[in-house]
């Protein structure tokens, strides 16, 4: 293959995983939504503390308390979702970066580069927030 074939490869394949990220950030900020909009609306239907008090002690209500304060307050959590974003910025910078040429396409070279500073940032945020939640005694959540 010459190597302008190459690189036109490496520029397709790069903005088909930024779309991909894209759509999958987008479906993702849908659901978070929808999530949020249900419990609003199952916290209304409550009218008055009591009832919620008994919701909150059955099996039901203390699975739907644990399913979502798990996911907010779990460092795990957090750390394992920087290290996912950091990877998929990353790589999808390499990407742009070698799929291109700064003489070439700007506009993908310049996002290449802000893709990978931004995947190298949430990589080094994981790290730091691994070392720190594993100094405050989070170890075992980690």
């Amino acid at each position: 293959m010459p190597p302008n074939m190459v690189s036109d490869l490496i520029l397709m394949f790069s903005i088909l995983i930024f779309v991909g990220w894209i759509i999958y950030m987008t479906f993702g900020l849908v659901r978070r939504r929808q999530q949020s909009a249900m419990q609003r609306h199952l916290l209304e239907r409550f009218s008055s503390a009591q009832d919620f008090a008994q919701f909150i002690q059955s099996p039901a209500g203390q699975k739907y308390v644990t399913g979502f304060t798990d996911v907010v307050t779990s460092p795990r959590n957090s750390i394992l979702s920087s290290v996912r974003t950091g990877c998929v910025l990353a790589f999808g910078g390499i990407g742009c970066i070698a799929g291109s040429s700064p003489w070439g396409y700007h506009i993908f070279w310049a996002v290449g580069w802000v893709a990978l500073t931004a995947g190298i940032g949430f990589l080094v945020s994981a790290v730091i927030s691994y070392f720190l939640a594993k100094k405050l005694g989070l170890k075992e959540e980690v």
